[in-house]
């Protein structure tokens, strides 16, 4: 045993490994884990963190954020997006690519990175605008993580589905899912058939106006028609060229059933879940009062249990945020015209708690939810074992909780930049009480203690030659095939 002090040790008597359970003391060294020691055996540390029987999980990995920097700071920014994670147990995020400028080449990929160096608290990486086939390569080798296209463009607005990083046109779409394969990197997608789209828009302009329920229901026209032709169109490309496909926003029941079936055939297919569609979207009372605060997306209630379903039972396998804020004076303006208003809503900072009160009621299991929102991810992002994993030599990136505690979610004591959120007032059960990245304790007690700058740029272990040397293929898959039984599940709920 190594006697040399610890910089710190984290014990409890509930610690989730990949191996299960367990009641011990995390050593860390040089901001790795050393060791996970029995009690009787701990070293002597800089700093001794005593949870008793609160959880200690690996820290969460939010896939899919958008942190508005640079070119829409008055919403959002690196700082106060990645000081809401830490607070909220995330530890490492990946944003998107709607920014300005939008991240279409390795130059401007370089100076994004630059940026969110002196601004993140948590390690990042980012998700690159794959719109431009020929700079793809390119944007892998600047230490792209993933790539991210949108099948829409804004109808009425010209944001956040913004020009640069929007592509409707099939045989661009094939060239991008070809040069993404060669990398070997996942391929992030919002689906959608923009010109289905404009025809429920107009048809829903003439018949409901332009105010918030006219806009919930244009997206949810014939049983969410323009996301499963979307979805259909990408997992054809996946299968002509093989890309690690993953599919965003999953919302429908058509859409869990195709992916369901991908994945049977064992392919390179995975998807993500939003909290929204889980927690806050799926009730039309809830768009009734909040109306633009809840859009986004409505999801109607037969829609919400097959992607509920799908949740649990795998076919899902992440959940990402899309965290997306907005200002007051935007979102006010959708009562009246949401389609000049821009969807999304702020959520990081208390995702986990959402999820963690379905674990004390017994809709979800903590294990699950630890391998939906930070094994998982890190899977996908071939960042495992480092990231994602309570495990000697990875990352010593650990939250505490204490699932006992209750906590009142209110804007005004959270780290959003716009001041608002739609959880206002929900009541939850299991709250982060300590965020640990890298060794370094960054929240608790409800402060985050880490300056800006902390944060570190994440590079996947993954892929092959893309910056001029052949780097080790990815060792784990996400996607699995899933069982008959599965399947069944999601046409019966389709069915009720």
């Amino acid at each position: 045993m190594n006697s040399r002090a610890a910089e710190l040790i984290v014990r409890s008597r509930r610690i989730l490994t990949p191996e299960g359970w367990r009641d011990g003391a995390i050593v860390v060294r040089d901001g790795r884990i050393a060791e996970i020691a029995a009690p009787e055996n701990e070293p002597p540390a800089d700093r001794r963190v005593d949870a008793v029987d609160q959880v200690v999980v690996p820290g969460l990995i939010d896939s899919h954020v958008h942190l508005r920097d640079p070119g829409f700071t008055d919403k959002e920014d690196y700082t106060s997006g990645t000081r809401a994670a830490a607070a909220g147990g995330v530890t490492t995020v990946l944003d998107m690519p709607n920014v300005q400028p939008p991240t279409t080449t390795a130059e401007r990929l370089t100076a994004h990175f630059a940026n969110a160096a002196t601004k993140s608290i948590v390690d990042f990486g980012h998700n690159a605008a794959a719109t431009i086939p020929e700079e793809i390569h390119g944007l892998a080798a600047a230490g792209a993580t993933a790539f991210k296209v949108f099948m829409m463009a804004d109808v009425g607005r010209d944001y956040p589905h913004m020009p640069g990083v929007a592509v409707a046109d099939h045989a661009t779409l094939l060239q991008i899912c070809e040069q993404v394969a060669a990398t070997g990197r996942p391929l992030f997608v919002h689906c959608h058939d923009q010109s289905i789209y404009e025809l429920f828009v107009q048809r829903a302009w003439q018949t409901w106006g332009r105010d918030y329920r006219s806009y919930a229901r244009a997206w949810r026209e014939g049983e969410g028609l323009v996301v499963d032709s979307g979805v259909s169109t990408m997992l054809l490309l996946q299968r002509e060229t093989g890309v690690r496909l993953h599919i965003l926003h999953l919302s429908t029941i058509g859409g869990v059933r195709m992916i369901a079936q991908a994945k049977a055939e064992g392919r390179q297919v995975t998807a993500e879940v939003n909290p929204h569609a889980l927690f806050v979207a799926n009730s039309w009372n809830n768009l009734e009062k909040l109306g633009p605060y809840v859009l986004g997306m409505w999801i109607p209630d037969h829609h919400a249990a097959a992607i509920r379903e799908a949740t649990l039972n795998g076919i899902a396998d992440v959940i990402g945020t899309d965290h997306s804020p907005h200002t007051l004076a935007e979102k006010e303006q959708g009562w009246t015209d949401m389609y000049a208003t821009p969807g999304g809503s702020p959520i990081i900072q208390h995702y986990l708690s959402l999820f963690l009160t379905e674990v004390n009621r017994g809709a979800f299991t903590l294990e699950r939810v630890v391998e939906l929102c930070s094994t998982a991810p890190a899977k996908l992002l071939d960042l495992y074992p480092r990231k994602g994993a309570i495990t000697p030599g990875a990352d010593a990136d650990l939250v505490v909780i204490d699932m006992d505690r209750e906590m009142v979610i209110r804007a005004a004591e959270s780290y959003y930049k716009c001041g608002w959120t739609n959880l206002e007032g929900r009541a939850v059960k299991g709250v982060p009480v300590m965020t640990v990245l890298r060794g370094r304790v960054i929240f608790e007690d409800g402060e985050v203690t880490a300056e800006p700058g902390y944060g570190q740029l994440v590079r996947p272990k993954g892929g092959p030659e893309v910056d001029g040397h052949t780097s080790l293929t990815p060792d784990v898959t996400v996607a699995r095939p899933v069982s008959d039984l599965s399947v069944s599940l999601v046409r019966r709920a389709g069915k009720e």
